[in-house]
């Protein structure tokens, strides 16, 4: 898996840890990113997507229903 945004292409940014002595290390940050299910063109595929993009609504997430017991027994 990439650490990089199917939808904005936010990925891993660099940068320097500094302490209060003023040392500086080298450090990352990574972006928040999920594996969800959506649907794209009447298909489902499995994107990675920054939670950002997630909250903003950019991709209709599929939600899985799991089937009741009352459903079952209809469709027998």
């Amino acid at each position: 898996m990439s650490r990089m945004c199917d939808i904005c292409g936010k990925t891993t940014m660099h940068g320097n840890k500094v302490s209060k002595s003023y040392n500086h290390t080298h450090r990352t940050w990574r972006p928040n990113l999920l594996k969800v299910k959506a649907q794209f063109n009447g298909t489902t595929r499995t994107i990675t997507i920054c939670t950002r993009c997630l909250k903003a609504g950019f991709v209709d997430k599929k939600v899985r229903v799991p089937k009741t017991a009352e459903t079952v027994a209809t469709a027998e």
